[in-house]
């Protein structure tokens, strides 16, 4: 930021025209907030549910190193525990973890009625602490043939300041591609519906989706198109462009008629 001062009126003048810039830098990155925080929430569970599905397809096969994946079938529900021991372990996908994922299932994943509850054991990615649960149910076939899942999240992550973000969503999921094989990394899935939470400021919002949100399981930042309207506490309507099918961090932000990019948080 620069400014030229000379004589003192043009001091004055530019001394009031800094800090309505900087003021002005600081409401944009405060309208950020719930935008950023809704972003990430959405990308670390989807995250955390590919950790899930790789680990229950190896059936706990990699002995020996981390992730170290322990599963009970002796009980009903089944049972699995995925662990990354206690300082981060750098995982395949570039992110580092730490502590463990519990999960439990009724059932096969394709199977209707079957219902899966991912929670949290002093588990950490990228230094953002991970709580909440997170419960998948296999609702049947659409009208297309495609399998559809309800997915309900009680969400909350703290980052490495000690600032927390919590949300509560209600979804549709959608199995688009990849139902065929039993390779994660060919799923494709579409998610519409709705979520509220609090920011890491403190400040409420609700956000919909208004368009579907295409999450592509090969991409480290899994959505890569879709839009979110969210609306926070005393705030415009702000609109998540998540693109247009190309796997970046990169989300578009537009509020009144202004629109920002920036980089997804890990």
């Amino acid at each position: 930021m620069k400014s030229a001062m000379k004589f003192g009126m043009y001091a004055i003048v530019a001394s009031a025209l800094l800090f309505s810039s900087c003021k002005k830098d600081k409401e944009i990155e405060t309208d950020l907030t719930s935008a950023e925080d809704q972003s990430q929430g959405e990308m670390v569970y989807d995250q955390v549910f590919k950790q899930v599905d790789e680990s229950a397809t190896t059936a706990g096969l990699g002995k020996g190193t981390y992730p170290i994946v322990t599963i009970d079938s002796s009980v009903s529900p089944t049972t699995m525990r995925i662990y990354y021991g206690e300082t981060n372990f750098l995982c395949k996908d570039g992110n580092y973890r730490r502590g463990a994922i519990l999960v439990s299932w009724t059932g096969r994943y394709r199977a209707e009625g079957t219902a899966i509850t991912i929670s949290f054991s002093d588990f950490y990615q990228n230094d953002n602490k991970v709580e909440g649960t997170k419960i998948v149910t296999n609702t049947g076939r659409n009208a297309a043939g495609n399998l559809t899942f309800s997915i309900v999240v009680s969400g909350k992550v703290t980052n490495a300041e000690g600032k927390t973000h919590t949300w509560n969503s209600n979804r549709t999921r959608t199995w688009i591609e990849g139902e065929s094989t039993l390779e994660v990394s060919d799923d494709v899935y579409e998610i519409g519906g709705n979520t509220n939470g609090v920011n890491r400021n403190g400040l409420t919002y609700t956000s919909k989706i208004t368009k579907n949100l295409r999450v592509v399981m090969s991409c480290e930042w899994r959505v890569v198109s879709g839009t979110v309207e969210v609306t926070p506490e005393g705030k415009s309507l702000r609109t998540i462009d998540f693109g247009t099918g190309a796997c970046d961090r990169l989300v578009t932000v537009s509020v009144d008629g202004k629109s920002k990019t920036f980089e997804r948080r890990k």
